[in-house]
């Protein structure tokens, strides 16, 4: 499996709500950091648990899958899920170690509604 396929079926996974699933394409050691909300998870057994405590019904759509020339995939997500009335942009760089995902760094941004003060000077779509 090459590197952009190990990160589709992670978003594969994650989307049916099969986070242990998901262990056998993360190195044990696996390093996770989210900069938007300064955490971080220092292996797989911490990342997969606070996925599980979100729970089932997440979608995890892929709007674009990217690999760089160093190997890194570059994914963008779509988060939903039908409980909650939160939706989330989740764009994620993977790094690789022995065809497994070392490394990801994921940003999230909340979908939101054009600002007041915007208006008039933006298009929404």
């Amino acid at each position: 499996m090459n590197n952009k396929e190990c990160v589709r079926e992670l978003w594969e996974r994650f989307s049916q709500g099969d986070y242990q699933g998901s262990r056998h394409l993360m190195k044990p050691n696996i390093n996770i950091v989210w900069p938007t909300s300064r955490e971080c998870y220092e292996n797989a057994d911490e990342y997969l648990a606070v996925n599980e405590v979100f729970g089932e019904g997440w979608t995890f759509e892929i709007l674009s899958l990217e690999e760089t020339t160093s190997g890194k995939v570059i994914s963008v997500t779509y988060v939903s899920c039908p409980q909650c009335k939160d939706s989330f942009y989740a764009t994620s760089i993977c790094q690789f170690e022995d065809n497994l995902i070392s490394h990801m760094e994921t940003f999230w941004a909340f979908q939101d509604q054009q600002p007041e003060w915007r208006k008039g000077l933006s298009h929404v779509y």
